[in-house]
């Protein structure tokens, strides 16, 4: 089955590693910002941008996968000033979407930083890849919500991503769309099925989060055999590639 990771982080994963997932059906995915160290410049930010863009998709497309690039300020990569990042996305054309945005530990620098991308969002209507952390993850959801709904940005550009068995039913009833991830620590693929059953197909899309540590990297295409195996193929394939497309306008 076709398979479409909503969102992984490339760069810690080899060509032949990206040629794997797309052998075994991944044969779409978004490449999300990430620096696995707190960036001291705003140019490291602006230079990783275009490296996603330019050089990982292009790697995506050596592997035999449509790679797409995903740019924004992770709330674990605030550097000191980050104003030439804000005017670089404000001015991008080529990336998918902003991701990953988001809150970590929902300070008044991290309110701050999201609330600014997501305003340049709405301005370009572009679709947001938002992050919920592990820890306090029902706290945090529930400020991420306050914030997209203190400036009434749109529904439909906004995927709440890791939601939780705790924090899907909260994203769903204001009408954003869920990320479910795939991995230990997050959910597992009878989770991503008990959720499913329970609340339908429409608003979900799924994404391993693979990267730079240790994680399944083909846990989209396991968990999509188990959908269709327990729902049919038609469904699992909405979740697994139609929602994706329908979200990110392909």
């Amino acid at each position: 089955m076709k398979c479409f990771d909503t969102h992984i982080h490339s760069e810690g994963r080899s060509v032949e590693d990206l040629a794997s997932m797309a052998k075994e059906g991944i044969k779409a995915a978004i490449t999300c910002a990430f620096y696995p160290i707190k960036p001291m410049y705003q140019e490291t930010l602006i230079d990783l941008f275009r490296k996603l863009i330019d050089f990982e998709e292009y790697r995506g497309n050596k592997a035999g996968m449509d790679l797409y690039a995903a740019i924004g300020i992770h709330p674990r990569c605030i550097p000191h000033n980050y104003n030439k990042i804000l005017e670089f996305m404000e001015n991008d054309d080529k990336s998918i979407a902003f991701g990953e945005i988001g809150l970590e530990d929902a300070t008044d620098e991290e309110i701050e930083v999201l609330t600014k991308q997501l305003k340049i969002a709405e301005k370009l209507d572009k679709p947001c890849i938002i992050h919920t952390p592990r820890n306090n993850k029902v706290e945090v959801t529930k400020k991420t919500v306050e914030i997209l709904e203190k400036i009434e940005f749109p529904e439909s550009l906004a995927v709440i991503d890791h939601a939780s068995v705790e924090t899907v039913e909260p994203i769903l009833k204001k009408g954003y769309f869920a990320g479910l991830t795939v991995q230990p620590g997050k959910l597992s693929s009878e989770e991503v099925i008990q959720i499913v059953e329970k609340y339908g197909v429409e608003k979900f899309v799924l994404n391993s989060d693979t990267g730079f540590s240790p994680s399944d990297m083909t846990a989209v295409a396991k968990t999509a055999k188990i959908l269709s195996d327990k729902m049919g193929k038609k469904d699992a394939e909405k979740i697994v590639w139609g929602n994706a497309v329908e979200f990110f306008r392909l």
